[in-house]
């Protein structure tokens, strides 16, 4: 266990029964700090797995992601108290996630130098890739609005001949392009959405066009994707609980192939904020970095 992890585990056991650490002056972490560490443990794991077993420092990377592993394991248990008080917190000072932070970054950094793995010039992502984006925001056909912004974020690295163009935490927006309201017993709701701009860094912008083909509860990790399963998945499990929770609260199936989803008679498609859209490119996506 590292030096964070150790320091942590003594001090929580320190402070059982006292309250939480925002109340004693320590700023708390907030839903878009942890919703980041989760974009660069999905960034981690991806260079995780490209690291073969027969490298000469496989081992030093290994220990130092089985450290990180450690850390936010234990940062998953300050999450999981703080959800259960009363009322429910975070249970993470932001000084903690910004030091974790700091750990994953540096070792991404050192395996993808090692692994000559860096994405540099420029590159084009044929028609029909697809990418997985996290909702940061609720959409629901009962409130939408036609022209509303949508706003979501890669949630699992792209690649483009074994480098990332698109890191997790790329900044995706679309627009709602339609929508009817539910009507029982006899009006389905509706919601046409499409995606129409991509931000590979904060200052630049690109045009994209992309629509929806799937929506899921969580990031799909099935077939070329169950490698890069790892320690995202530890702090996975409670992201749900700290940005408001999708299980069983999506509303709405895709309809069809152009972006639309729809919901059964009388009700209205809902889309809580952390849910897993699939995009499907419909023109090629130039990448430079």
């Amino acid at each position: 266990m590292t030096k964070f992890a150790t320091l942590s585990l003594c001090l929580g056991l320190a402070l059982v029964g006292a309250r939480p650490a925002a109340a004693q002056g320590t700023q708390a972490a907030t839903t878009q700090d942890i919703q980041r560490l989760q974009y660069d443990l999905q960034n981690l794991d991806d260079s995780l797995s490209a690291l073969s077993t027969s490298h000469p420092r496989y081992q030093e990377f290994q220990d130092r992601a089985n450290d990180i592993r450690d850390d936010v394991t234990y940062l998953k248990v300050q999450i999981r108290r703080g959800q259960r008080s009363r009322p429910p917190v975070l249970g993470a000072t932001r000084s903690e996630v910004e030091e974790l932070r700091q750990s994953i970054a540096s070792l991404q950094s050192d395996i993808d130098n090692a692994l000559n793995r860096r994405f540099s010039g420029t590159g084009t992502l044929p028609e029909g890739t697809e990418i997985q984006v996290r909702l940061e925001q609720p959409l629901s056909s009962k409130t939408a609005q036609v022209e509303d912004r949508v706003e979501a974020s890669v949630a699992l690295p792209v690649q483009l001949d074994g480098r990332v163009v698109l890191p997790a935490g790329t900044r995706v927006r679309g627009v709602v392009s339609g929508v009817q309201r539910g009507e029982r017993p006899v009006k389905g709701g509706r919601l046409d959405l499409r995606f129409d701009s991509i931000y590979p860094d904060d200052r630049t912008r690109k045009d994209l066009r992309a629509s929806v083909v799937s929506v899921k509860e969580n990031i799909d990790l099935k077939g070329d994707n169950a490698k890069r399963a790892g320690i995202g998945a530890v702090l996975g499990g409670v992201i749900g609980q700290v940005i408001g929770g999708t299980k069983g609260a999506i509303i709405g199936a895709v309809l069809g192939g152009g972006g639309a989803l729809a919901a059964k008679l009388g009700e209205d498609v809902d889309l809580p904020a952390g849910t897993i859209l699939t995009l499907r490119l419909e023109r090629e996506l130039g990448v430079t970095r």
